[in-house]
């Protein structure tokens, strides 16, 4: 028994393959009052981890979305769940541990300085609850710190997970969701999740994606145009005039999430404001492939 026991000690104490930290590890985290984010993009990645989601459905877009950042330059923070036991930090999906920051997010709330940020990619989390949050909180935070300019965010399907909380028994494509999750997914772990893509392969239809992906919107803030970019197909959900800010809420998988085009000349009307913005937070044109 003291051997085992011995044994067991040791084990905690040797190093995980992906971070080569000991399987006590934690991050150093930083206070938000210490984040300075000057930036126009950052990506927030949020409780990207195989305790939530154990076949890992998400890790190759959590990968892509961290090194594409990195290889243009852009702020990566990500956010941990630092106070839940059964998830430590060397449960994470990421294989490059040196983020802009390690923030500690209960169920993925945030709180730092907004007011450079133009462009939010959002990913890692539960779409129904830990992501919604951490979009939520951008809104918030853009609009609290008085920002001036237009609000892109775009969420990274297949880096966001979910348990089919959006999918409604009446929707046409519920069986096949279902059949996905159940057969393919819990049937190689009880605690499978299903990621956001998967689902939209199974919708199919353009209109039933998005209806889908709005169910899931945040808030919204008064007096700003709502716009909802589908993978380049725009929709305008409000029109606040023409003086008004645009929040857009964008989906993109994680090969191509930081080029876009613009939405067409006929759906805003001060296309122009939105122009000049857009360039200036990502330095991408639409048309770069």
């Amino acid at each position: 028994m003291l051997k085992l026991l011995s044994i067991a000690v040791l084990a905690l104490r040797l190093p995980i393959a992906e971070t080569f930290e000991p399987y006590d590890w934690q991050p150093e985290f930083t206070k938000p009052s210490d984040l300075h984010i000057v930036e126009s993009t950052v990506a927030f990645v949020t409780h990207g981890s195989r305790h939530f989601d154990p076949l890992g459905t998400t890790r190759n877009a959590v990968r892509q979305v961290v090194a594409t950042m990195k290889q243009d330059g852009l702020p990566v923070v990500y956010l941990h769940d630092k106070y839940n036991s059964s998830n430590p930090g060397w449960m994470y999906l990421y294989d490059d541990w040196n983020p802009t920051a390690f923030l500690s997010s209960d169920v993925g709330h945030f709180d730092i300085k907004f007011s450079h940020v133009s462009h939010v990619v959002c990913l890692g989390g539960y779409f129904g609850q830990c992501e919604r949050s951490t979009v939520s909180d951008a809104v918030r935070l853009w609009r609290r710190d008085g920002a001036d300019h237009d609000l892109r965010v775009t969420q990274i399907v297949d880096g966001t997970f979910c348990v089919n909380e959006y999918v409604r028994f009446n929707d046409p494509y519920y069986t096949k969701v279902r059949d996905v999750f159940r057969r393919d997914l819990r049937t190689r772990h009880p605690k499978a999740v299903i990621s956001v893509q998967q689902i939209i392969e199974q919708i199919q239809d353009e209109k039933l994606v998005l209806e889908f992906l709005k169910r899931q919107l945040p808030p919204l803030p008064s007096r700003v145009n709502v716009v909802v970019d589908a993978f380049g197909r725009y929709t305008l959900l409000r029109d606040a005039g023409r003086d008004a800010l645009t929040l857009t809420f964008a989906y993109r998988r994680s090969e191509r999430f930081l080029a876009f085009d613009e939405p067409p000349s006929d759906l805003i009307r001060d296309r122009g404001r939105m122009t000049s913005r857009r360039r200036k937070q990502s330095g991408r044109t639409g048309n770069r492939p």
